[in-house]
């Protein structure tokens, strides 16, 4: 999932996908809502070092998404994915 979630088409740009995860906050104690998301692209890339700090997405286990149409990014944590382009997830 995480591979295709990184893939580029012919003209290089990311290839938006369908998605659907459940939330979780555990500091706010908050979550359990489902959201699907029906075009959706990884965020990430080149960024100045310089800019905030690092968020340790690999040692975190999680991942920035944005809607297509959107500006709002999501962070979601790829074990809480329930569906992905329209298959069911099973860890």
């Amino acid at each position: 999932m995480l591979n295709t979630m990184a893939m580029r088409g012919q003209d290089r740009e990311l290839i938006p996908f369908s998605i659907t995860f459940v939330t979780c906050d555990l500091t706010k104690n908050k979550g359990g809502e489902k959201i699907t998301l029906d075009e959706a692209v990884l965020v990430g890339g080149n960024k100045s070092k310089s800019e905030a700090r690092n968020p340790n997405h690999y040692s975190n286990f999680t991942r920035n998404i944005r809607h297509l149409h959107s500006d709002r990014i999501i962070k979601i944590h790829p074990l809480l994915v329930t569906r992905f382009n329209g298959y069911k997830v099973t860890i």
